[in-house]
């Protein structure tokens, strides 16, 4: 099941939803899309509806957050489900994803 990306808007910045699967097949697709975020956003990525992350999906989620970072802004994650939440602890990324 492809990813489907949906943007809202938040008070402070950016919310993007993403929900299916995060993998080698969609990265490309939620890279292309962070790609689109302007430089000091100050961004979450809503993971509730994502069934699974590889570490595709996470080297995309951090290549995002250092690039927000070096232009004032910031990338966070909210609300991964378990299986998601499980594979960022486990690869020691909870404290620089705003999970701890």
């Amino acid at each position: 099941m492809p990813a489907e990306l949906r943007v809202t808007e938040a008070d402070q910045g950016r919310t993007l939803r993403v929900s299916g699967e995060l993998d080698t097949h969609t990265a490309p697709q939620l890279y292309e899309r962070l790609a689109q975020v302007p430089r000091g956003t100050h961004l979450v990525l809503d993971l509730a509806e994502t069934t699974f992350i590889s570490s595709a999906g996470l080297g995309v989620i951090l290549d995002a957050q250092g690039r927000l970072r070096a232009s004032g802004g910031s990338l966070v994650v909210s609300s991964p489900t378990p299986v998601v939440a499980r594979v960022i602890e486990l690869s020691g990324l909870s404290g620089s994803l705003g999970l701890s």
